[in-house]
């Protein structure tokens, strides 16, 4: 005999036919690479749904690509750790490729400008965030575009909700129970006076530009 000895050679004498079959079966070498398929980076892809269920991950979409299902997966104990928390939301926003501008936290003492006075925000629940959520957006093909409103061929055409949908699934998984999330998905806003332009030529009045704030 050569190499690592079986439980059936070190039985003494000659062992009754169960014992024998007993210590077969748990010499027996496993033919799944166990520590290899439990692994995220080291999984067969196919395996991958698999393992976001056996690790608890909360978000899934089946045509993420596969560095993006392995991220997700790895950080699946973190993730969860952060659910409830902005940590949490600036997170599953990442999978999506969408990014949190601005957050607002009640109850809040005093916000100006965004009609909250006093110490208890009135009409606001105590575990309630307003966020600021910035997403690649796409107006139809083809489209003529007059301010907000899209005309000609296109007229009819309905743009692509699936990058919303999904902003607001990260939401939700990021989400705890106690906790309610009110997302604003409008990160543009026309060009104002008070923005002070330079007068260049490159900002007109009425050009969209990024809000930073809610």
């Amino acid at each position: 005999m050569t190499g690592r000895a079986g439980a059936r050679e070190i039985l003494p004498g000659a062992p009754e036919p169960f014992k024998a079959s007993l210590a077969a079966a748990m010499t027996d070498d496993l033919p799944v690479p166990v520590e290899e398929v439990l692994d995220p980076r080291t999984a067969p892809v196919h395996f991958l749904p698999w393992l976001a269920v056996h690790d608890g991950v909360r978000l899934w979409f089946p045509n993420w690509s596969e560095a993006r299902k392995r991220q997700v997966v790895s950080e699946s104990l973190a993730a969860n750790f952060e659910v409830g928390a902005r940590a949490g939301a600036v997170r599953f926003l990442s999978y999506v490729d969408a990014m949190l501008v601005d957050a607002v936290s009640y109850p809040a003492r005093f916000v100006m400008g965004r009609a909250v006075l006093g110490r208890t925000p009135i009409g606001h629940g105590p575990f309630l965030a307003r966020y600021l959520v910035r997403i690649r957006t796409f107006k139809p093909p083809r489209a003529f575009v007059i301010g907000r409103s899209a005309g000609g061929r296109a007229f009819l055409k309905t743009p692509d909700r699936m990058q919303r949908n999904r902003v607001l699934a990260a939401l939700r998984a990021a989400k705890s129970p106690e906790t309610e999330y009110r997302v604003d998905l409008a990160h543009m806003r026309p060009l104002a006076l008070s923005d002070a332009p330079p007068l260049d030529g490159t900002h007109y009045l009425g050009q969209f530009v990024p809000r930073s704030k809610l």
